[in-house]
């Protein structure tokens, strides 16, 4: 089959279902094409070694792509968030669609909600079904990041969610809690399958050089290291405030680690700095490719959102990560994301945006024995194997892909 990837972010961006998606699909015998834009996420700027113009054709580690210009922002503003994602959408479909090869079947990934704009068009003009996968509820999470609350706002996103749901010829979503969503929206059931990501992640044995291990990683501590995004929904003042706690308590011998950087990140600094936490250090963002490196320095990982209800049915892709690097976990999270954590038996959850939960469960985790913290990280090693890989994902869509296309 010919297979167009509709995706705003692509590699080298941070994203999910992209190069590796893309790279397993012609793997299998098909031609794949993908209409994406000129990388910016999560700067919020056009990276280095890329100038945006009219279009550019790429290819990627045998991939071909097609980038058209978009606004870039990673910013707290609703109004220029919005334009970076209205703009890949009107770029996509007044640039991208007299560009690309006519597929058999188009594929969506939706971060936001503009992206299908280009697929719908090249539907309603020729013909081209297409799968939309869900990794975001709109506008559940418009409302939970801050940056829209107005009702009459709200309620337009939603029309809009539906007309996208009703225009697409499948509908893939991430997570369990995603589907009833979708079924209490309307949404047919029969239209809807469970089609859990995967860490985009490549997990290696590699080591960081010994300069960076001791700048930032105190081998005589316990290091925790939380590694993504450090955004708004994040709450990571969570995460400072126990630090601040554990530090008065003079509980010396535990190290937080941030790596990544966002729209938070300064508000973060200034509290740590306001604050004297010794027990606290910032890594700048590093490539996609060297991250493994920093976790398996890491002695635990951490993963915190809000405490918001549409978290509880969101797993954030860093634990996918996190489970494939074979670390034990601490989890900040309700719902579907704390049962993969459970069942694994991988780690601990304690209740979102409470400090003094996490300190509970955080000592509890520095007093197993060595044997102990080492099992549990393969325990989410082998639960990531065996229920979470790439392949037992694509071939679902695969199934999919040609459900659709003869329909």
């Amino acid at each position: 089959m010919k297979i167009l990837l509709v995706k705003q972010l692509f590699n080298p961006e941070p994203t999910a279902k992209s190069l590796d998606f893309a790279k397993e699909l012609i793997a299998r015998g098909h031609e794949v094409e993908v209409l994406t834009g000129f990388p910016s996420y999560p700067i919020g700027k056009i990276y280095k070694g890329y100038k945006q113009r009219l279009y550019k054709r790429e290819t990627l580690e045998g991939v071909n792509l097609i980038r058209v210009p978009i606004y870039p922002d990673h910013s707290t503003s609703g109004l220029k968030r919005f334009l970076h994602y209205i703009s890949y959408a009107i770029s996509a479909t007044f640039i991208g669609l007299w560009l690309v090869k006519k597929p058999d079947v188009c594929f969506v990934y939706q971060g936001a909600i503009p992206v299908a704009i280009p697929a719908i068009v090249l539907k309603k003009l020729r013909g081209v079904p297409f799968l939309y996968d869900i990794n975001d509820l709109w506008p559940e999470t418009v409302a939970a990041s801050g940056m829209l609350s107005k009702p009459r706002a709200l309620k337009i996103i939603n029309k809009w969610c539906h007309w996208n749901y009703k225009n697409a010829d499948f509908i893939s979503v991430a997570t369990p809690g995603f589907k009833k969503s979708l079924i209490s929206k309307g949404v047919p059931e029969n239209k809807l399958e469970i089609v859990p990501n995967w860490s985009r992640d490549v997990i290696s044995d590699e080591a960081l050089p010994k300069g960076i291990k001791e700048k930032y990683f105190d081998e005589n501590k316990i290091n925790i290291l939380y590694a993504g995004n450090l955004g708004i929904v994040q709450s990571l003042k969570t995460i400072l405030v126990t630090a601040k706690s554990l530090q008065e308590q003079k509980l010396d011998k535990v190290q937080f680690v941030f790596l990544g950087g966002g729209a938070d990140e300064d508000n973060l600094k200034e509290f740590a700095l306001k604050n004297d936490l010794k027990n606290v250090s910032f890594i700048p963002r590093v490539e996609s490719s060297e991250v493994s490196k920093y976790l398996n320095t890491a002695d635990f990982l951490l993963v915190h959102l809000n405490s918001d209800p549409l978290f509880e049915i969101t797993i954030p892709s860093k634990i996918l990560a996190y489970l494939k690097s074979g670390k034990p976990i601490l989890m900040g999270l309700k719902g579907d994301a704390s049962d993969i954590l459970n069942n694994a038996n991988a780690g601990y959850t304690f209740e979102p945006d409470n400090s003094v939960d996490l300190e509970i469960k955080l000592k509890k985790m520095i007093s197993l024995n060595l044997d102990q913290i080492k099992k549990m990280g393969q325990n989410g090693k082998d639960y990531y194997k065996n229920n979470l890989s790439i392949i037992s994902s694509v071939d679902k869509l695969e199934k999919n892909f040609k459900k659709i296309a003869k329909s």
